[in-house]
């Protein structure tokens, strides 16, 4: 009774913390987009979807591992390997990262291969955001395998957002914001937030680890690492790659539009996001005590509530979106973001009708075929971004990234029928 009240606790409070990270993170936007412009605020979404994809060699799937070794070791008092594994994480983000640092830094000076607009000479600035990165997924991997899910999420997620809108209203009162400014007050943060978050980690710290001597299994955390950085690799790529291609085949400010747009799309999936967040130990549950009548309405009840506040919000973004926009972010960027934000919001629709496929899959025990699911995902929106950016923009990059979301869906929703003789969908 005890853990099952832990685990409840855990989640909500966990959905508490991501719930009250969506304002935080839309007010961040709102005010660059109204300071900064269209253009100037394009820019700066391209360089952070870039950092985004260029932290991954270093921090792919590392949390994931951080989390499952560090619980597995705390619960078997192996102190030496806790520290190994601690140890060896620091070591590759220190040198991986400091060798992406150097090795940009390198082709820039010494080639022609990095273009010279302005907004990748911006680059050369967020490219240190890597390092703090790197650090903060050790960080958020190590206080979760102690089982603080929810401090392991404060920081990012709450902390460091709101360090940002206090840096950015100064910023703004003082006439001194602008992209340059917005971008290296996101590396100075970062900084800030990763020794936040040491701080707490170093007090979760149990007392016994400081009383053994480092070990390590570097043939066994390798191949570990694997499954868990591909699925961070296509998670990541899906959600950024429109946004990169737009960035290397159009405009900045379409850009901004598809950035505008994916804000208010995102209020559409929210429900689906904290059932999934709730449902998963029950969806463990019932599959290890092969339930499947359990684990069919578990998924058809919790995939037709989060479709019941679904719903609601993408009529309200369909008839009075446009205004929406206007109000929250300005007028320059009502006209085009307004029919992108349309397609993503149905598409985010048609995301929770499908319901919890992908946690279905892989809580339980089938996170290779979700791989696969996505994997199929990314293809095609890497595809169809390519195909309609050029002539489409922002409206382009929002229809292949629909598109690819309703194929992934179709895919995962199969899989659950296969693999476990359940039905998904709202329906």
């Amino acid at each position: 009774m005890i853990i099952k009240s832990s685990l409840v606790k855990s989640f909500f409070g966990l959905g508490a913390v991501r719930l009250l990270s969506i304002p935080l993170s839309l007010m961040t936007s709102v005010i660059l987009a109204r300071e900064l412009g269209p253009e100037s605020f394009g820019q700066y979404s391209f360089i952070m979807s870039l950092v985004a994809i260029i932290v991954l060699p270093v921090s792919a799937g590392l949390p994931q591992l951080l989390t499952r070794e560090i619980a597995a070791y705390l619960n078997q008092k192996n102190w030496a390997l806790y520290r190994g594994v601690l140890h060896t994480a620091h070591l590759w983000v220190l040198i991986s990262s400091l060798a992406i640092i150097g090795l940009y830094f390198l082709i820039n000076t010494t080639t022609s291969v990095i273009p010279e607009e302005n907004k990748w000479k911006l680059l050369s600035i967020a490219i240190f955001m890597i390092l703090f990165q790197g650090l903060g997924a050790i960080r958020d991997g190590a206080i979760k395998g102690l089982g603080k899910p929810i401090f392991s999420e404060t920081p990012s997620q709450l902390i460091q957002p709101i360090l940002v809108i206090i840096t950015y209203f100064i910023l703004s009162s003082l006439n001194l914001l602008n992209v340059k400014t917005a971008i290296m007050s996101q590396v100075l943060i970062a900084g800030v937030v990763f020794l936040i978050a040491s701080w707490i980690f170093y007090c979760l710290q149990p007392l016994e680890k400081k009383f053994s001597s480092a070990k390590y299994k570097l043939k066994a955390w390798v191949p570990a690492l694997i499954p868990f950085t591909l699925l961070a690799l296509v998670g990541t790529f899906n959600s950024q790659i429109g946004i990169v291609v737009l960035g290397l085949l159009s405009s900045d400010d379409q850009i901004a539009a598809l950035r505008i747009a994916d804000r208010g799309a995102t209020f559409v999936a929210l429900s689906l996001s904290l059932v999934n967040i709730i449902i998963a130990p029950h969806i463990v549950r019932s599959f290890q005590s092969k339930d499947r009548n359990g684990l069919q309405r578990l998924a058809k009840q919790s995939a037709r509530g989060a479709f019941c506040i679904a719903l609601p919000i993408c009529f309200i973004l369909i008839l009075a979106g446009e205004r929406l926009i206007d109000i929250v972010f300005g007028a320059d960027y009502a006209p085009m973001s307004y029919y992108p934000m349309i397609i993503l919001a149905l598409a985010q629709l048609i995301n929770v009708f499908f319901g919890s496929v992908g946690y279905l899959l892989s809580m339980s025990g089938y996170a290779n075929d979700a791989l696969k699911g996505h994997i199929i995902g990314l293809l095609s929106n890497i595809i169809l971004c390519g195909l309609l950016i050029p002539q489409y923009g922002a409206l382009g990059a929002a229809i292949g990234i629909s598109v690819s979301v309703l194929i992934w869906n179709c895919v995962l929703s199969y899989l659950v029928y296969i693999r476990l003789n359940v039905i998904s969908l709202v329906l």
